[in-house]
């Protein structure tokens, strides 16, 4: 038996972090049964109506998205003033843990599970890139955060990407939210690791990485920090994957460059052509690339594994789960399985949303999916935001990577007066990065340094204030340090918009050229 949590039982704890639990969880009764992943937010006392408001509007875009390839979000709510939110369990695992597994088990992945994987994924970031709202409206959604952590394979041979809605939130929130994570650097495009606005072949090049890196074996971009992964992806220098691996059919190399293609301009014009070519080489080539061998495939990686799981018991056996695990309250405490939430609350069902293309699916309007600002239970979107990117990087059914902290760290000076804290093992790390680097550093009002910048903090010592300057670039304030921060804190910096001058000399000719400024 599982522990309840409003209509679910909570049967087995994934992974945890500083923000928040991703749990497997049984929902409805007797032969209705149906297992579903819940990732469940921390609870913190702060609240911001604009980023609550923002949030909100981005967890009804990520709901819209409906496509096979795209691992679904059917609810968004409040239990026990707890956010979580509802998601497609998925049995199976990740690409990143696959190719490990493969290769501890001595295997390499053939050539058509790496087609079919990659040309269905490129189908579900098609779907997303071309999504539009209830009135028709595109919502232009990019991911940002394609890597093989965030595309999921199943035994039955599904293909799944994560995170959609999510990354677009973060992207938005970027300039006052607290520890967001936009992307990992070593799947980034040229342009998004120079901060520019991004389109869907962002993602295009993205996936692009994750199919060089499974024909060759090797990392495309991947420097000794951030900084210099950093650097790699703008040099954009990436050879055929044929000449680094021999194994690998030549004729993939075009396919692969063009999407790798440094100017976006030159790269497939989206996600479907991109798919396109893949699926035509395979068949050109008699590759064997349907559901089944992918489905052949896992099951021979993971045999053992999936007869585990087949047993009732797996799920009641070791499951990590505590009486806290209910979100900070006792069994003793919680209401009964069903009905609404503690406070009285409705939650956001996907029954009730209107497909991207405008089709009603069933039921009536979406009902608040939140509770508004300054009512129990409250988050700030930010806080959510960040959370989220923090958890939902799992592949369901499988378990959360989360970055170590770097070994090599500087102190920044004190923030105030007084006696100093002797350091302890409850200090918090944070690696500090902006785009462009460079920018100056300051914790509490000390200039510490310039990005990138590793700090070692004490606990008693937060939360402390961020502000990063960077000349003919906006000041970045708002961000806070605290212990519900990432390890790592990217803050991309906005150009200072040119102030128009009107020159007051036309030297008589009435042509008074006008002269761009920087602010």
């Amino acid at each position: 038996m599982g522990i309840p949590f409003g209509r679910y039982q909570l049967l087995k704890k994934i992974a945890s972090g500083g923000m928040g639990q991703v749990l497997l969880a049984k929902k409805g009764q007797d032969d209705f049964e149906k297992m579903v992943v819940i990732k469940r937010i921390l609870p913190h006392l702060v609240e911001d109506e604009e980023f609550f408001t923002m949030f909100r509007d981005e967890a009804k875009i990520t709901m819209r998205l409906d496509h096979p390839n795209i691992a679904r979000i059917n609810e968004f709510g409040v239990e026990n003033g707890v956010h979580y939110i509802e998601m497609e369990y998925v049995a199976g695992e990740d690409m990143r843990r696959i190719e490990k597994r493969a290769a501890a088990a001595g295997k390499g992945i053939p050539i058509g599970v790496i087609l079919k994987i990659i040309a269905d994924a490129a189908a579900g970031l098609d779907f997303a890139h071309k999504a539009r709202d209830a009135k028709g409206t595109p919502l232009n959604l990019v991911h940002r955060d394609v890597s093989p952590q965030n595309v999921l394979v199943g035994f039955d041979g599904s293909v799944k990407l994560i995170d959609f809605g999510v990354a677009k939130a973060a992207g938005r929130a970027q300039h006052t939210a607290t520890g967001i994570l936009k992307g990992k650097f070593p799947y980034m495009s040229p342009e998004q690791a120079t901060g520019e606005e991004l389109d869907a072949r962002s993602d295009v090049f993205a996936i692009g990485i994750v199919l060089w890196e499974q024909l060759t074996g090797r990392r495309l971009f991947k420097g000794e920090n951030d900084i210099a992964t950093q650097r790699l992806v703008r040099a954009c220098q990436v050879p055929a994957p044929s000449s680094v691996e021999p194994s690998v059919p030549p004729g993939l190399d075009p396919i692969t460059l063009k999407a790798l293609a440094k100017n976006r301009e030159d790269r497939f014009a989206d996600a479907a052509e991109f798919r396109q070519a893949l699926e035509d080489f395979a068949l050109q080539n008699a590759i064997p690339t349907s559901s089944s061998s992918l489905s052949a495939f896992m099951h021979e990686l993971y045999a053992e594994r999936i007869a585990k799981e087949a047993d009732p018991r797996f799920f009641e056996e070791d499951s990590g789960l505590t009486d806290l695990d209910v979100g900070g309250l006792s069994k003793s405490n919680l209401p009964p399985a069903g009905g609404t939430n503690a406070q009285g609350q409705t939650v956001a069902d996907r029954g009730q949303m209107t497909q991207a293309h405008g089709t009603q699916l069933t039921g009536g309007p979406i009902t608040q999916a939140l509770p508004p600002p300054g009512q129990g239970g409250g988050l700030s979107a930010a806080k959510i935001i960040g959370a989220l990117v923090a958890v939902i990087v799992l592949a369901v059914g499988g378990y959360v990577l989360f970055k170590p902290p770097p070994t090599d760290i500087t102190t920044p000076p004190p923030t105030g007066g007084g006696k100093e804290v002797p350091q302890a093992p409850t200090n918090m790390v944070f690696t500090i990065t902006s785009d462009p680097s460079g920018a100056t550093v300051e914790l509490g009002g000390v200039n510490v340094g310039k990005t990138p910048f590793e700090a070692n903090v004490p606990k008693v010592k937060l939360p402390v204030a961020m502000k990063l300057t960077l000349d003919g670039y906006e000041p970045s304030e708002g961000t806070m340090l605290t212990e519900m921060t990432g390890a790592t804190v990217n803050v991309p910096l906005t150009k200072k918009k040119p102030v128009v001058v009107k020159n007051p000399s036309g030297g008589g000719t009435g042509k008074n050229p006008d002269i761009k400024t920087t602010r």
